[in-house]
């Protein structure tokens, strides 16, 4: 399983047996609109932010409060989160340094597939499994990325579901109405495809959420 529990205890004294891997911006953009940031530290998993999504999220903090509020959350808990690097996110930092950096180039999906090869061992080895927090459609898709067989696939739908299953928080279904119909003018609605259970792929060696 991706989770074990310590004898006689609760969630606070749980062992993490899995790394949270989130390789495309929207599950945090979501977690951001609902005002549910803090829902990424409860599992007491490390995460994992890939350097180029993370780039895409924080870019301009002193434009956007998104950004800004991001940025600050990620710093505030720097041994919870790991900011990735790869080549994508390297050769992509320094075009914006050149600012002749264009968007719109699926650079996210280069750089998970670059981590994917090189860089899932550091965290977790073959027999074990990485939970894959996404909303993209892509990442289930072989054709786009071929994802290891250690990797179960979340969707931040299904993700929920599994809190509330887990104790964690009270209701999904409130969390994702914050997200889909927020009371803050200044966030954008988020949309989902893959209501009302969200997608769940288990990875090929065995795990469940």
């Amino acid at each position: 399983k991706l989770l074990a529990y310590l004898p006689g205890s609760r969630v606070a004294a749980m062992t993490a047996r899995c790394v949270l891997i989130i390789p495309d911006a929207g599950p945090i953009n979501s977690l951001w609109v609902a005002g549910e940031l803090p829902l990424l530290l409860k599992l007491g998993m490390p995460v994992v932010l890939i350097d180029q999504v993370y780039a895409e999220l924080t870019s301009d903090p002193e434009t956007y409060l998104k950004d800004r509020e991001v940025k600050a959350f990620v710093e505030a808990h720097p041994k919870v989160f790991t900011i990735e690097e790869t080549n994508v996110g390297k050769m992509a930092a320094a075009l914006r340094a050149q600012g002749t950096f264009k968007t719109g180039q699926s650079l996210g999906e280069a750089a998970i597939a670059y981590f994917f090869q090189h860089g899932l061992e550091k965290y977790v080895r073959d027999d074990q499994a990485a939970l894959l927090l996404f909303e993209d459609a892509d990442f289930r898709s072989v054709k786009v990325i071929r994802r290891p067989r250690n990797v179960h696939l979340t969707s931040t739908v299904a993700w929920l579901r599994g809190l509330q299953n887990l104790g964690i928080i009270a209701s999904a279904d409130d969390i994702i109405r914050a997200m889909t119909h927020p009371t803050d003018p200044m966030k954008r609605p988020r949309k989902f495809t893959d209501l009302p259970d969200g997608t769940d792929e288990p990875a090929e060696i065995g795990s469940s959420w």
